[in-house]
């Protein structure tokens, strides 16, 4: 059991990397970890049975050792280091002390990646630890360590990889698939063909038999489905990897390989969990230039939540007319098969699910999902679903509809889609549509809503995190609606806001993150389609006649605001005046445009009532900008504002327009919905994407009264994006509250608190002379 010469230090990183992302804390034990390096072992148990030689780790569980870990630097060491793991496990279990039932052996190294073989001692034998009846190949988490050992029979249930663990294989495959050569379009095929020959069985990744593997695995697998009937040998040469497109692969097979069993393929390709669906996910989103296909897949977690809203039942014919890889039609399968019983049952679900992608390489990947989930039979076809023959085909034929449209697609508008899957449905048959919120709110499709609610009824539309498509930038929207029955006037209409689905952004990432909203809604709208009175922050009802002649159908319109703190406004109010600080910072010059008072111009205005809740146009005057822009004007020293984030929204100085300047300052609002206090005279952008609004106090307002009302419009600012902007109508309707008593100007005023502020910035920034 000596140690080689060479340096295993890049395999033990590795164990080490793999533990943590697998949930164990890999810091020492006395600090509160779970790790034990192989200098410290003795040193913490001294009565554990072992020489000078130790393993590389030992893990425990409540303090207590658990787990040996041996790791070599090639992966052709790998049964040499499962083998040294068990010897040292019997050492330790041999003083009867502790005992180890499980041992890892982890090997490998760059090139070819890194092999994992986890052992169980059932009895006196070591079996390979499985769940589903397949080995597990990565190192076994926590959850996984405690089922095993109450199971105590060399079988615990695999524990789904994060999305933090599918990003980070995601990212990498990428890379090996990049520098193989392998043509963005091409790669999801490559995984497609790999992942099913690891279904079927072990690929032989001799030098020179990769590729032939790979491709016997993917026939006998498909061959073997007694349910693809017809649809056999379209799989079988959409997943063929042959020709030049691949001839540098097969030097990467063995990484690739070792990469997708560090997510445990097999035994989670054997639960409901859709292995597939959730890598894919991460390997288009966040794989270097891999979405080439143009494809936006919904997240797992939305197409069940979907088909939970609408209830997908057994007795349901389930269509989605585009499908991709199958996310919502493989949801609806598993919510239909957990209350399928008997084998009719069985069949009536697989015969009742249907779908339509026109790209050949994602309908085979929809196709390979489902043959996963058992369901060979899911009609899945490789057309246009809006060409007149599919359109006729399908008619009225389901009860069930889910969608999740190609977004901004030239010549097919999202509506076109949707208007598809409602042709699809039977009278009072159920869609749910995850699109772009624009829809629901821009002038452009104004006439289909009003069309929309004279032929079907719209029973909710529930509003999701911005980010939820992250890098894509696209605010989207649920929309459940009833097909082929108008809206009735006097009818309930639910409108919802989810911002936390349980993930958020993290170092260019979304990874999983407690608060999920989805629960709660789904209680809402259980209890909103029973009829039942219910509560929530997140939820309003509104009556359909709110819903006539082309009105809005966006949550952002209809949601109040919460009730707010004093803390969440005075937060807001410091940072418009950080802004401020800011701007003066990044153009010095500023600092003599400030009016000496910026309240004078409104003192003799009348006092605004005070503890009320009005529109925006009940305290301020609301104007369009003047200006065109920028570019157009010559420098000067008056503030050109447009709709940028930083510096308070101003571009530059620039020469006065005396017809366009805003000269007693005032609150502008970008067109997204940030406000900014402007205490100096202003021009504004009045045209284009960049346009402003002006907010001028109707009442006597002090300085810190307008950033009263100014830090509710920022607090309101989810309302607003690039498909809904804050123009002069809605801004208009925006509801804020006046205070409970008036907020005076005291203090030094604000002129001089920011010429005092420059003169600093010109002393600390000035170089130390010698």
């Amino acid at each position: 059991m000596a140690k080689g010469k060479r340096a295993e230090s890049r395999t033990r990183y590795i164990a080490r990397l793999l533990s943590s992302r697998r949930g164990w804390n890999i810091a020492h034990l006395s600090k509160g970890g779970d790790f034990l390096e192989e200098q410290e072992i003795t040193g913490h148990f001294p009565d554990i049975g072992l020489g000078q030689d130790r393993p590389d780790f030992l893990v425990c569980l409540g303090g207590e050792p658990k787990i040996v870990i041996e790791a070599k630097n090639e992966i052709r060491r790998a049964n040499q280091a499962i083998e040294e793991a068990i010897e040292y496990a019997e050492q330790i279990n041999a003083t009867g002390k502790y005992s180890i039932k499980i041992a890892v052996g982890i090997a490998g190294e760059e090139d070819n990646g890194f092999l994992i073989i986890v052992k169980y001692k059932k009895n006196s034998r070591w079996d390979y630890l499985k769940s589903g009846g397949y080995q597990l190949t990565s190192i076994p988490s926590r959850r996984e360590v405690e089922l095993a050992l109450e199971a105590d029979d060399s079988t615990t249930n695999v524990t789904v990889p994060s999305s933090a663990e599918f990003i980070d294989a995601a990212i990498e495959l990428s890379v090996i698939l990049r520098h193989a050569k392998i043509e963005a379009p091409l790669r999801p095929k490559v995984i497609g063909a790999i992942v099913t020959a690891l279904y079927q069985g072990e690929i032989d990744v001799t030098t020179g038999n990769e590729l032939e593997s790979i491709n016997n695995l993917v026939h006998d697998a498909i061959t073997e489905s007694v349910d693809l009937g017809n649809k056999k040998q379209k799989l079988e040469d959409a997943l063929h990897l042959t020709g030049n497109d691949y001839e540098r692969l097969s030097p990467k097979i063995q990484r690739i390989i070792s990469i997708l069993k560090r997510l445990n393929v097999r035994s989670v390709l054997q639960t409901d969990t859709d292995f597939l669906g959730m890598f894919y996910e991460a390997f288009l989103r966040y794989g270097y230039d891999n979405n080439a296909l143009g494809i936006v897949f919904t997240p797992r977690h939305i197409t069940r939540f979907c088909v939970d809203l609408i209830d997908a039942r057994i007795t349901d014919r389930v269509i989605d007319i585009a499908s991709g890889t199958g996310g919502f039609l493989v949801a609806a399968f598993d919510k239909m098969m957990a209350t399928a019983r008997g084998p009719k049952a069985i069949e009536k679900v697989k015969q009742s699910l249907y779908g339509y992608d026109t790209n050949p390489t994602v309908w085979a990947l929809a196709t390979l999902n489902m043959f996963f989930r058992g369901d060979g039979k899911s009609h899945i076809e490789n057309a246009n679903s809006l060409d007149e023959e599919s359109k006729a085909n399908v008619a009225g034929q389901f009860t069930r509809a889910f969608l999740n449209p190609p977004f901004s697609q030239e010549g097919e508008p999202e509506r076109d889609f949707i208007d598809a899957a409602l042709d699809s449905l039977e009278p009072e048959g159920i869609l749910a549509v995850v699109v772009a919120a624009g829809i629901f709110a821009d002038e452009d499709n104004a006439m289909w809503r009003n069309k929309f609610i004279r032929s079907h009824t719209l029973l909710g539309v529930i509003s999701l995190p911005e980010d939820l498509f992250y890098p894509t930038a696209a605010p989207s929207s649920i929309m459940i609606a009833k097909a082929h029955i108008p809206q009735d006037e006097n009818e309930n209409v639910f409108m919802g806001r989810i911002w936390n689905d349980g993930f958020n952004k993290l170092k260019g990432k979304r990874v999983e993150a407690a608060g999920s909203q989805i629960p709660e809604l789904l209680r809402c709208f259980d209890s909103f389609k029973r009829k039942q009175q219910f509560t929530s922050e997140l939820v309003i009802t509104i009556k359909g006649s709110s819903l006539l002649n082309g009105q809005e159908f966006s949550p952002q319109q209809w949601l109040p605001q919460p009730e707010l703190t004093e803390r969440e406004i005075e937060l807001h109010e410091q940072n418009l005046i950080l802004s401020l600080f800011q701007a003066i910072s990044s153009i010095p010059e500023l600092a003599d445009e400030v009016l000496e008072d910026p309240a004078e111009a409104w003192k003799d205005f009348p006092d605004f009532p005070l503890s009320t809740t009005r529109r925006v146009s009940d305290f301020f005057s609301v104007y369009n900008g003047k200006s065109s822009g920028e570019k157009n004007y010559t420098e000067g020293n008056c503030p050109y504002i447009s709709s940028g984030d930083t510096q308070n929204s101003i571009i530059r100085l620039v020469q006065d327009e005396e017809s366009q300047v805003f000269a007693n300052g005032g609150i502008t609002v970008t067109a997204f919905g940030q406000a900014y206090i402007q205490p100096w005279r202003f021009m504004a952008r009045g045209n284009g994407g960049s346009s402003v609004r002006i907010l001028v106090p109707k009442f006597n307002m002090s300085l810190n009264e307008m950033l009263w009302f100014a830090a509710q419009i920022n607090i309101q600012k989810w309302r607003f994006f690039y498909a809904r902007m804050s123009i002069k109508s809605r801004l208009e309707r925006l509801e804020i509250s006046s205070p409970s008593k008036r907020i005076p100007d005291e203090g030094m005023i604000i002129a001089d608190r920011i010429s005092s502020f420059r003169e600093q910035l010109f002393i600390l920034s000035k170089l130390k002379k010698e």
